[in-house]
């Protein structure tokens, strides 16, 4: 009889699935896929409670001021059931960020940094944590990322629009007609064969 060699666990390989597991069940944003965090990634809620995260909606502001026509308040569309959500000259920072999502975040991320709005960017500041050797001096860093469209009529790739549920669904009515014309051909050449054969 075979012996069935034993396999042993640490402790530490028990702590590294759990972290596994809880990362890989973190609430993600629905339009870019990433997880949500407290910084750029802050789920944001739209008027009809569809949640987003801040960099998406920054993102689809800047396109959106794009198409809207005259000088009226700026609004956002869902993307889901696109319901306008009204803007204030914040813009998406200032929109309601998820509580709900928010507490599902790991205890470090569950408290919202402030980030604002600059002209085509989204920026955010932290101080820097002072070391013993340093003086009692604080420094802060800044981080800001690009939100518009780089060139005057240009859409990034990542934000330009598109019909990816169309285009399913038009490539899969294609794959049906093919098959049902090949179908069709491979029955004719059956048939042909049996009635010459």
């Amino acid at each position: 009889m075979a012996q069935i060699p034993q396999v042993w666990h640490t402790q530490k390989e028990k702590v590294d699935l759990d972290i596994m597991v809880a990362v890989g069940s973190q609430p993600e944003c629905s339009i870019c896929y990433n997880t949500y965090d407290n910084v750029f990634k802050t789920p944001k809620l739209l008027d009809c409670a569809h949640t987003f995260c801040l960099e998406c909606l920054s993102r689809l502001m800047a396109i959106s001021l794009g198409e809207q026509e005259g000088g009226g308040s700026s609004k956002i569309l869902c993307p889901f059931c696109r319901h306008p959500t009204l803007l204030t000259k914040e813009g998406p920072p200032a929109l309601a960020t998820s509580s709900e999502v928010l507490c599902k975040l790991p205890s470090h991320q569950q408290h919202e940094e402030p980030v604002w709005l600059d002209g085509e960017k989204l920026c955010y500041k932290r101080a820097l944590e002072a070391s013993p050797e340093a003086s009692s001096s604080t420094s802060t860093f800044c981080i800001c990322i690009d939100i518009g469209a780089s060139k005057a009529g240009e859409v990034p790739a990542q934000t330009r629009p598109h019909n990816t549920a169309f285009m399913r669904r038009l490539t899969s009515c294609k794959r049906l007609l093919l098959f049902i014309v090949l179908m069709v051909l491979l029955l004719l050449f059956c048939c042909r064969n049996i009635i010459c054969g």
